[in-house]
């Protein structure tokens, strides 16, 4: 649904896909985000449009394709660090989500301004300079994933509560309901 939701804005159209990255790599965790990371990577590889601009093979040529999988490794870093943090998914600090969120944003424009840069490079041979692939496939969108990653921070700590007994792992819940006899 989060690539559905577009904006057509130059070559990269604004979307809710890095606010269900951030999402997904807080409440599922790292393993669980990436499978669902890249169970959505391969749909939309496959032909079935869940990505902004359709899906199929043929998009590995869009420029806006190198976030997606810079989405499947962030949701991945996002859901190993919140983990980290709160190993029993009940006391996550809202800076430390926000911080969180934002080191895997910076690993979503890491992957796609260096796929943009590189695709239009070498595969479409139309030069850009670095700058300008920060300045297509940046700036327009930072305060936009800013503001995702702040306000899923903020209702992150609630979701991952009301999940825990659904995601913590079976051999923690069993000894986090274990009360010591007195």
């Amino acid at each position: 649904i989060g690539g559905k939701v577009v904006i057509p804005v130059g070559l990269i159209p604004f979307t809710l896909q890095t606010a269900v990255c951030f999402l997904t790599g807080m409440v599922l965790g790292c393993k669980r985000a990436l499978m669902a990371q890249g169970l959505y990577l391969f749909m939309g590889l496959l032909g079935i449009p869940v990505f902004a601009a359709g899906g199929g093979p043929g998009y590995l040529l869009q420029p806006s394709f190198g976030y997606l999988p810079g989405m499947l490794l962030a949701a991945g870093l996002i859901g190993y660090l919140s983990d980290q943090a709160d190993p029993k998914r009940v006391a996550l600090s809202r800076w430390i989500a926000v911080t969180c969120n934002l080191a895997g944003l910076l690993v979503i424009y890491l992957c796609g301004v260096s796929y943009l840069y590189l695709l239009r490079n070498i595969l479409t041979e139309q030069s850009i300079s670095l700058l300008r692939a920060f300045q297509i496939g940046m700036l327009p969108y930072l305060v936009t994933d800013i503001i995702y990653a702040v306000v899923v921070a903020l209702s992150a700590p609630y979701l991952r509560r009301i999940t825990r007994p659904y995601l913590l792992p079976a051999k923690e819940q069993a000894s986090a309901q274990q009360t010591p006899e007195s």
